[in-house]
């Protein structure tokens, strides 16, 4: 900052990022300087991403939908939460991601939010759930999927097509100029035409990159507008504990004129 004449300037810093002890030195050695917290507007400059940031975020999408095939290769009679949660995290490392979310519950723990794998072993006609990301060259994947081994009872089947009905409604409507707001109202009120008519959430989705939870909060109260290369991930979580959770979420990219998918496994409840 010396060099470049910089001494009286004003700075924008990102205050979730430096220590108190860094600006401390930072106000001794620049005491003619202005320093002002500026984290949300480099988490908004940040929410609209660039063509490599997309490339980054694609890569890290392939990786986690290589870990969840990966895991679901072992799913049989008898083996493990964590044994699945171990096939996935070898498979993110073979692709230089690194874990971060790993949410994989079997049956009624399933319906655990924020699920962690335990020794609970895999019987025929459970749900197996995945919430699950990892993070390449910095940035976050996040996504959802579900299967069943043998085939699932019929209330899981009915309201699983019901929380992907809501995702798939994202991608019909999702389009630069559209209010989060909206987005929120519709993706809501298709699950609870599709099935689950008591379907509640305070949020259906985030945008996604350096953060796992990037700009917009696709939530009711959102005064937020998508724009073209917005990259977010749309969700539709229901969890009733002693039954199950069911939950299918995707990473899409806004475009000039609607949406892309940056995912390549099915929404489909997958039955093994």
């Amino acid at each position: 900052m010396k060099e470049k004449g910089l001494t009286r300037a004003t700075v924008g810093l990102d205050e979730m990022g430096i220590t108190p002890q860094c600006l401390d030195q930072l106000k001794a050695a620049l005491p003619e300087a202005t320093f002002v917290r500026c984290f949300a507007l480099f988490e908004r400059v940040r929410s609209v991403k660039t063509p490599g940031e997309i490339d980054i975020l694609r890569h890290a999408a392939r990786a986690t939908e290589h870990a969840i095939d990966a895991a679901l290769a072992i799913a049989a009679e008898g083996v493990s939460e964590r044994e699945m949660l171990r096939e996935f995290n070898a498979c993110l490392a073979k692709n230089d991601t690194a874990p971060v979310v790993g949410c994989i519950g079997f049956g009624t723990r399933s319906a655990m939010i924020n699920v962690q794998p335990s020794d609970r072993k895999l019987k025929r006609g459970d749900l197996i759930r995945f919430d699950v990301g990892g993070r390449y060259r910095h940035y976050r994947s996040d996504m959802s999927r579900g299967a069943s081994l043998g085939e699932p009872p019929a209330k899981i089947a009915k309201y699983y097509r019901a929380v992907e009905l809501g995702v798939l409604r994202g991608y019909e409507i999702i389009k630069p100029g559209l209010k989060v707001s909206d987005l929120f109202k519709d993706i809501v009120a298709t699950v609870q035409k599709a099935g689950i008519p008591h379907f509640k959430r305070s949020h259906v989705g985030h945008g996604i990159g350096v953060d796992g939870y990037d700009p917009p909060n696709i939530a009711e109260s959102s005064t937020d507008v998508l724009e073209e290369n917005m990259v977010v991930c749309i969700e539709t979580p229901y969890y009733e504990l002693g039954f199950a959770g069911l939950q299918v979420e995707d990473m899409v990219r806004v475009t000039k004129d609607g949406a892309e998918s940056l995912m390549t496994l099915p929404t489909a409840l997958r039955v093994l």
